[in-house]
């Protein structure tokens, strides 16, 4: 991937939320067939051993033992046995959207790929499944952080290089919007700015960028404003109203206010804090 890309796709990353459907481990009867219809959620096959048919957008593929397989939401997809030699698999379905839009909407993923060491996507299904299947109320995080960590060892470390932004997610103004908000975080930013920027209504400007990521054009600002304090914070001792107008804040009061509200701690708290574990 480019490094423009990288940058790109590391901001949506930051806004993915993910719902596991249901996560199992079996070997799939002689029945185990479906024709083509569009699917709702994703899916993530491994395949242990067998043989088997599977279709994404009418393209067969023919995944095999040791094969890492990730089926997108939206595509047609269908399976098929294709002899007495079925597949034995771990799989699970679920949600994974960056604000309200799917995940393969934004991101070109590669549907197939050998695992040349297999252990950790066992053990991170077995973990997943396991907690499926559990009745601790607590679960559901853990299934949910294991589920992040199996697409994050998909997308990053096995597919490492080829994944890229879609076409049509690197031609959107909401990246310009992105890198014009980086580039102006010191400066009083107001969503007349932005919608002036963009040459859109106010109004839709929110309502665009809320079904995106998830969040508010100034949830966002503030967000990334208390990420840059917390690295001023930790590299220089510079005192808190000037970090407060480094990072584009109208007075030091509210700074401490956002602050305290995103980290649970007081910017002097923070800092203190970060001096103490170096």
């Amino acid at each position: 991937m480019a490094k423009s890309q990288d940058k790109m796709i590391s901001k949506y990353m930051s806004y993915l939320r993910v719902n596991l459907i249901i996560s199992a481990y079996n070997q799939v009867p002689l029945t185990w067939k479906d024709t083509q219809t569009n699917l709702g959620y994703c899916k993530i096959y491994f395949i242990e051993k067998g043989y088997g048919v599977v279709y994404i957008d009418d393209i067969a593929y023919y995944p095999k033992s040791g094969d890492l397989m990730f089926i997108p939401e939206g595509c047609t997809h269908g399976y098929s046995t294709i002899g007495p030699k079925t597949y034995t698999k771990h799989w699970c379905h679920f949600n994974a959207y960056i604000g309200s839009i799917p995940i393969s909407d934004f991101l070109d993923i590669p549907y197939i790929k050998t695992i040349k060491n297999p252990q950790k996507i066992i053990s991170l299904f077995e973990n997943l499944t396991a907690s499926y299947n559990s009745d601790n109320p607590f679960s559901p995080l853990n299934a949910q952080a294991t589920l992040m960590q199996l697409l994050s060892t998909y997308f990053s470390e096995i597919c490492k290089y080829d994944i890229t932004l879609k076409t049509q997610m690197t031609d959107t103004k909401l990246n310009l919007l992105l890198d014009f908000i980086e580039e102006n975080l010191h400066t009083k930013i107001t969503i007349n700015v932005l919608a002036d920027y963009m040459n859109l209504h106010p109004n839709y400007l929110i309502r665009l960028f809320t079904s995106t990521f998830g969040l508010s054009p100034m949830e966002y600002i503030n967000r990334l404003r208390i990420e840059r304090a917390k690295e001023l914070l930790t590299i220089n001792n510079e005192s808190i109203k000037l970090i407060s107008e480094l990072v584009g804040f109208s007075t030091p009061y509210y700074f401490s206010l956002v602050f305290k509200k995103q980290t649970g701690l007081s910017p002097k708290q923070y800092r203190q804090l970060t001096y103490k574990n170096i």
